[in-house]
């Protein structure tokens, strides 16, 4: 592993095979202070590399740090607490009784579905969370009454009180109407400012939902990589054609990024 202490996650030589090969020999290294995306079509193996970090999936060769320690010689139940998610899998498990500050509480037990009674002082962080996240209003209100939007920004809001450390946002805006989607990204661009919040992880197929303060990119086509640095270097029309193996033209305004195909 890279020796600087400003490493938070990596991976070396990372293969995934499961009835074929999903990730090939990824190398990729996240560092304090860096935002990334990761880019690619669907089956391109983001998700793949996700779950690896998160233990949902074991690696089949290669090394994965986090934090400093390394899977397969560190207790990972204990590393991947500071691994934060949100997405789909978490959303379904959720039960639709469970109030916007359980939720959130949550996070600080590592358990989906919160029993038991709040403590005092991890109820006001929890409030505190939620009116950091703009969600103070919703805090009485059930799972079963939120916009998918709302979820989103809740289910943030449950990895900032597990205080983690990196935080991979998986196909957040996925299911959102325009509306809810630009609010989103909004949200997560004044989340990316924050100097003290933990790295974000953004996994999406959608280049306009990279928002300005994203610092670093990683492409990836069939469980391999094709570029990966920093976003001004590796979003080109060149590198984003054989990421989605056809010609694309990329266009950037305000450093906001769109895709259109290349006549």
């Amino acid at each position: 592993m890279n020796a600087s202490n400003n490493v938070l996650l990596e991976s070396s030589g990372l293969s995934v095979e499961r009835d074929g090969l999903i990730l090939r020999d990824v190398d990729w290294t996240v560092r304090k202070g860096e935002h990334w995306v990761i880019l690619g079509a669907n089956g391109s193996g983001k998700s793949t590399l996700l779950n690896v970090f998160n233990a949902f999936m074991a690696p089949t060769t290669g090394r994965l740090f986090a934090f400093g320690r390394e899977y397969g010689e560190d207790d990972w139940n204990d590393v991947k607490t500071g691994i934060g998610y949100v997405g789909s899998e978490i959303n379904r498990m959720i039960e639709h009784g469970e109030s916007a500050l359980d939720v959130v509480v949550s996070g600080a037990r590592a358990m989906i579905n919160f029993w038991g009674e709040v403590d005092p002082k991890e109820q006001r962080a929890a409030s505190r969370i939620l009116r950091q996240i703009g969600c103070g209003h919703l805090r009485k209100r059930y799972w079963r009454q939120f916009s998918q939007g709302e979820r989103q920004k809740l289910l943030f809001g449950r990895a900032l009180m597990a205080k983690s450390k990196a935080l991979f946002l998986d196909e957040p805006c996925a299911g959102l109407d325009p509306v809810a989607r630009a609010s989103y990204l909004a949200f997560m661009e004044a989340n990316v400012a924050k100097p003290k919040g933990p790295a974000l992880i953004l996994v999406t197929h959608h280049i306009e939902e990279i928002t300005p303060g994203f610092t670093h990119a990683l492409l990836l086509r069939e469980g391999s990589v094709v570029a990966s640095g920093p976003k001004g270097e590796i979003l080109t029309s060149t590198n984003l054609s054989a990421t989605f193996d056809t010609s694309v033209r990329l266009r950037r305004k305000n450093d906001w990024y769109s895709m259109t195909l290349a006549k």
